[in-house]
């Protein structure tokens, strides 16, 4: 009886991994990765001239119409791009931003406003405008502390965002306030040379190029196009948040990849008591279950990936879409756990790779919303759907 010898299966149709390769690879290995290592040390951000020829090599409007410069790819396509590309830049920042920028892209178009459309979806689409996105205060959104006022025909903005993930580099900022009529949350667009913008870098272990950084708002003055969403924003800003959680899976899964295989053959090349690590059954079992984390988080994102493919999704908040992004931070997080634990100091040391990829990897978490806050709205939405059943039998 034959069996298959492929352990490590990959994500992504070959002929779209060989796409990837073709058209990017050469940016990726000549661009990116040769200044990575000092851009984390330094805490540097990729600059403005890399994220241009991302965009002139189709990688900042992969999935909006060719009519503003866009590839009009599908977003399950966009969604094993990132994957590869998380698996060949050694610079995590690079697919994270591209996800981030692409879909802040994605928004503006499908807000339908040729004159927004104009102004920044179609540069953004071809790199030469840089989109960011500002929700985090640390609070809920009717806690707000970036208010908006109407004055007259105009309005003013006031408050800060901690953090935007590319704020150093972002000339646009899609911000969330909360109206001080209506108490409603709106979204509103605020250029980085707007009066009383100011841009502070805000540093965290990981990701260090992204480009992080507070932005702080005082009696900036918005002319009423400015306005993007007059009421409801908080569901306009979910449907940002919830393609995230798709995009994010896909490029850390590709991280989880190559940092299994920088572990794997790392352990195979040294050697206690004249054996390899990899002869070790104890090391076989952490290997094993490091295998477990990649391979699982492969089919349950292969399998969001094919749903989303049919537009089966909600827009607003899918819960394959959030139970996809928590099982693969989760794996990620037990993975640097494990790394570390069967390296010891290599898993440590910035003269290994593995402590960088461990940084970006548990930087997920966090940034991206805790894993718990996640699991606490799938557990409420998942006992109120039991509660309804057992009331429809009875």
């Amino acid at each position: 009886m034959g069996r298959s010898h492929r352990m490590l299966n990959p994500l992504s149709p070959d002929t779209l991994a060989t796409e990837v390769r073709r058209r990017f690879g050469d940016f990726i290995a000549q661009r990116i990765d040769p200044g990575t290592v000092e851009r984390d040390r330094m805490a540097t951000p990729l600059t403005r001239e890399m994220l241009q020829e991302a965009g002139r090599l189709g990688l900042m409007g992969f999935n909006v119409p060719e009519s503003i410069g866009g590839q009009g790819r599908s977003w399950a396509e966009w969604g094993y791009v990132l994957h590869e590309i998380g698996y060949l830049s050694e610079d995590a920042a690079l697919p994270m931003l591209l996800a981030y920028c692409g879909t802040l892209t994605k928004l503006l178009y499908e807000s339908g406003r040729e004159d927004l459309i104009d102004r920044y979806a179609r540069p953004m689409a071809q790199g030469k405008r840089i989109g960011g996105f500002g929700w985090s205060e640390g609070r809920d959104a009717f806690s707000f502390i970036t208010t908006l006022r109407r004055t007259g025909s105009d309005y003013v903005l006031n408050g800060q965002k901690i953090p935007i993930a590319n704020a150093l580099i972002a000339d646009t900022f899609m911000i969330f306030a909360r109206s001080e009529e209506t108490s409603d949350v709106v979204a509103v667009l605020v250029e980085r040379d707007d009066p009383g913008v100011e841009v502070v870098p805000f540093s965290a272990m990981g990701l260090r190029a992204s480009g992080m950084g507070r932005v702080l708002f005082k009696d900036v003055r918005l002319p009423p196009e400015r306005v993007l969403v007059e009421a409801d924003g908080l569901s306009y800003g979910q449907r940002f948040l919830n393609e995230r959680r798709l995009e994010m899976p896909c490029w850390a899964l590709g991280r989880m990849r190559r940092l299994f295989e920088l572990c794997v053959h790392e352990l195979a090349n040294r050697v206690r008591f004249k054996l390899p690590l990899t002869e070790m059954q104890t090391i076989q079992a952490a290997i094993g279950r490091m295998y477990v984390g990649v391979e699982t988080s492969r089919i349950v994102v292969k399998s969001v990936l094919e749903r989303v493919a049919t537009e089966e999704y909600d827009a607003l908040w899918d819960p394959p879409l959030a139970l996809t992004k928590s099982h693969v931070i989760e794996q990620a997080l037990q993975m640097c756990r494990t790394v570390q634990d069967i390296l010891g100091g290599a898993g440590v040391f910035e003269d290994y790779p593995f402590e960088r990829h461990i940084r970006d990897l548990t930087c997920l978490n966090p940034i991206a919303g805790t894993l718990a806050t996640l699991q606490v709205d799938l557990g409420i939405l998942s006992a109120a759907e039991v509660e309804r059943a057992y009331r429809h039998q009875s």
